[in-house]
């Protein structure tokens, strides 16, 4: 045994009998550094078993012939695979099975699996908050908005793309260099000079949510513009030449040829913009006044009654309801989203 697997080994021997027995010390009884091995014994005890099994995996690693490393090293990295997803997935399996908890086992249980199942947040859910607004309607209302604002999107980043990708014309670069700088202009600066500009169109608590949807017609999602404009820059052009000797015009050349090898790109700039629209709440806490019209990002804020205090479950509960269609329309369409990703990272 190497020196330094042996000076691995006893640290963590020390890191895990800290985690074990720090509990057994009274944090009034000392001071300083004592203190804080019993504050963090449960982080002492991860890392002394994580040191621990890192020492093990070594010491079977040099033990081990060609083929039983290969066996070894494969079935570690699906371990820790398999750990790092489990830590992902927890926030959500928790959040599920908070809402089926009262307040009291919320705060005090880190286990996603109740004691007492309750389904007294799923039906204070149901309940009317602020007049004639419930979370049915509130979902209604987001995608009232959200679906068009995602076609809009998808629209004219496409045809922005396809502008600046395929044709040559005076202040082209000049203007794709603006076109880029958007994306280091925080939203926060333009809140306020959009909100003056909105309300003297009268957008502001439009019913038709003018002030969220109308910007879209206009390419203002700079990232999926550049990422079309990635994607199509590995088209061959000679798929142009060709639909233009067959007659075909420039926007037949768009949509009959460009569009259906575009397909995954624009698919998951529907997918990114439909998940943005969703979870956006600035924009609809700005435009939006009318309770009967509020979203569902504002109606979780609005379910919230200070006076009375919070109950978890029925806000959680609101929010897994609100989150179910993003949830859907995302596993339905991972295989074009993950193309899409993957083949404007490489063909840029």
């Amino acid at each position: 045994m190497s020196a330094t697997i042996l000076v691995f080994l006893v640290i963590g021997a020390l890191l895990t009998g800290c985690g074990l027995y720090g509990n057994a010390m009274q944090g009034r009884d000392v001071d300083g550094f004592a203190a804080a091995l019993v504050q963090s014994r449960n982080l002492y005890l991860l890392l002394g078993i994580l040191v621990l099994l890192i020492v093990l995996y070594r010491i079977l690693y040099r033990r081990c012939d060609t083929r039983q490393r290969h066996v070894l090293s494969t079935a570690v990295r699906y371990v820790i695979l398999v750990a790092v997803g489990i830590l992902m997935v927890y926030p959500l399996l928790w959040m599920v099975g908070a809402t089926f908890k009262d307040n009291v086992e919320i705060f005090t249980s880190i286990g996603f699996i109740p004691h007492k199942p309750t389904m007294e947040g799923y039906r204070a859910a149901m309940n009317d908050y602020g007049g004639d607004i419930n979370i049915w309607k509130s979902m209604l209302n987001t995608y009232k908005f959200v679906l068009p604002r995602v076609v809009f999107t998808v629209v004219s980043s496409t045809i922005t793309a396809y502008g600046f990708g395929r044709f040559n014309f005076r202040g082209r670069k000049f203007l794709f260099a603006v076109l880029l700088s958007t994306l280091f202009l925080p939203q926060v600066v333009l809140n306020i000079p959009q909100y003056l500009m909105y309300s003297k169109f009268g957008w502001v608590d439009s019913p038709w949510y003018l002030a969220l949807i109308v910007p879209s017609l206009f390419a203002q999602e700079t990232y999926f513009v550049y990422m079309l404009i990635q994607f199509m820059r590995g088209i061959p052009r000679d798929l142009d030449e060709a639909a233009k000797i067959d007659g075909c015009n420039i926007m037949q050349t768009l949509v009959l040829v460009l569009v259906p090898m575009l397909w995954p790109a624009m698919v998951s700039a529907a997918l990114f913009q439909f998940m943005w629209s969703s979870n956006d709440f600035m924009g609809p806490l700005l435009y939006v006044k009318t309770p009967s019209n509020y979203p569902a990002t504002l109606f979780v804020r609005l379910s919230m009654d200070g006076d009375a205090g919070f109950n978890w479950n029925r806000v959680l509960a609101i929010s897994l309801i609100s989150i179910i269609p993003s949830l859907a329309v995302f596993f339905m369409a991972q295989s074009q989203f993950m193309d899409g990703i993957t083949a404007g990272a490489v063909k840029g």
